[in-house]
């Protein structure tokens, strides 16, 4: 009895329409690239979505490569949500091979519209540019759920309006800064420099190793502008960091520009940084 019943309730599920089935139909499977992205998707999907995200927290975007089953889970994806800016080698390299596993899948460029730094993927540390994702998004998902066109629109609206909150809030942290510099080691927060008229010096140089020369040219021009604290990216290596904070007498602080929370990460940004920049 237990084996017909067992059964019954499989058969139940697989019908159109009921159990998993029905379950599947509420909610949207949309896949992204980085952790921020999960913030930008779910503000303005709700409740009408479920993101997996294929870059986990600690990995570096520039170098990791997905494991065969994140592969086989994205291929079960309706949408996928990508960065589209340069530097990110997963997207250009195993986009092609999902699209050829899963031809129904609808692939976004949340970017479309931006201008990009050479070489530079995180688009995602600029308010202004995760406006323009929000609406690239929200633009998807009104076309894959006609439905749902409304709660979109109120939900993008909202989100938005939280955006233009946090970009007045680090205006106003950084209003006697403008012209100011700060060092990092991973060139993380270009975008963010552009946006509020700040200069990023980097001592990485496009991921490549880092030379004696180079950190050596990066310690003197510290000291001209009297640079004491090196930020560096959560989950890198510090020790090229660390050797140019010791000759300056300095300090590394740690950033997080890969913050699933979004808004948290971009407000601590803020606050660690706003004492450090320099003339």
């Amino acid at each position: 009895m237990r084996k017909i019943l067992l059964g019954a309730a499989f058969s139940l599920l697989i019908l159109p329409g009921i159990g998993g089935a029905a379950f599947a139909a509420a909610a949207i499977r949309i896949s992204v690239s980085v952790l921020p992205q999960a913030c930008f998707v779910e503000r303005v999907a709700g409740e009408h979505a479920t993101v997996h995200v294929m870059i986990p927290k600690g990995a570096s975007p520039e170098t990791y490569e997905p494991t065969p089953q994140q592969l086989v889970a994205l291929a079960d994806s309706r949408i996928y949500v990508k960065v589209g800016a340069p530097g990110l080698p997963f997207e250009e390299k195993y986009l092609r091979t999902v699209l050829d596993r899963n031809r129904q899948l609808t692939v976004v460029n949340m970017s479309d519209g931006l201008k990009f730094r050479q070489g530079d993927p995180h688009v995602w540390t600029s308010p202004a540019a995760v406006r323009i994702a929000a609406q690239n998004i929200a633009k998807v998902l009104i076309a894959q759920d006609p439905a749902g066109r409304e709660e979109y629109r109120r939900n993008l609206l909202a989100f938005l309006r939280e955006i233009d909150t946090l970009d007045q809030e680090i205006r106003r942290a950084l209003s006697a800064k403008k012209g100011y510099a700060f060092m990092v080691f991973h060139p993380a927060w270009g975008y963010f420099a552009d946006e509020y008229g700040l200069t990023q010096l980097a001592i990485e140089e496009e991921g490549k190793p880092v030379s004696a020369a180079h950190i050596r040219q990066m310690v003197d021009l510290a000291r001209r502008k009297g640079i004491r604290s090196i930020l560096v990216q959560k989950g890198f290596d510090t020790k090229s960091a660390r050797a140019v904070a010791r000759e300056i007498g300095g300090e590394v602080l740690e950033t997080d520009p890969l913050e699933r929370d979004w808004f948290s990460g971009m407000r601590s940004f803020t606050k660690i940084l706003a004492p450090v920049l320099k003339k």
